[in-house]
């Protein structure tokens, strides 16, 4: 068994890529199970609560949006078009909608979650600060509750609890960042920062499924 740490943004699009990357990997290597789990990481607190238009949020924070030419390329490689990117989104409360999804259906939950969030945003266009948008990404992964959840704040202390210590305990600067680790008797941990390629995905879980 391999066990994988995911600390990802959802505001994070290089975050979107990684998962693909990742996702890839795990459908391609057949030689012993892997369980992911995803945990909250955001990079920009001082997003506003509703979110922010692309092109503002860019021009704020980089100048432009240029950055993301090479990021759309890599994107188009895996079936990520980016087309129709509008909001760079507060991903407080959908962090707690991944958390919900966890509670509920486990890892592979959590995954499905980040699935839908992910496409929300970066393909249909979506603001998932917005409560609303979340309770139809709620639905259809089939999450009991998540209206009430949403609309109060709980775990809202735990999701930054969570943030806080990703960056000041464990060091993490950047996102998505890997945490890749073997179950068998010689246990080793393997860190990868960065949104990874498939084949390096592939060769660390090589390595770590020997030992």
């Amino acid at each position: 068994m391999i066990n994988i740490d995911v600390y990802s943004d959802l505001s994070c699009p290089w975050c979107y890529v990684g998962k693909r990357r990742l996702d890839k990997a795990i459908q391609q290597f057949k030689t012993t199970s892997i369980s992911v789990s995803w945990h909250p990481y955001i990079i920009d607190r001082k997003t506003a609560s509703n979110g922010e238009e692309y092109m503002a949020y860019n021009t704020r924070r980089w100048g432009g949006d240029g950055w993301t030419h090479s990021l759309r390329r890599e994107g188009q490689r895996l079936g990520l078009a980016f087309k129709n990117w509008k909001i760079w989104p507060n991903s407080l409360h959908g962090h707690r909608l991944v958390h919900l999804a966890g509670k509920q259906k486990g890892p592979h939950g959590q995954g499905k979650a980040k699935d839908v969030l992910f496409r929300m945003i970066y393909e249909d266009g979506m603001n998932i600060s917005d409560v609303g948008t979340l309770i139809q990404a709620a639905k259809e992964i089939s999450l009991q509750g998540a209206e009430e959840y949403l609309n109060s704040t709980d775990d809202v202390d735990l999701i930054w609890s969570e943030d806080l210590h990703a960056k000041s305990e464990m060091g993490i600067s950047g996102v998505p960042y890997f945490v890749i680790t073997n179950s068998g008797d010689k246990r080793e941990t393997i860190s990868l920062s960065g949104a990874q390629g498939t084949e390096q995905f592939l060769a660390v879980f090589n390595h770590v499924s020997k030992h």
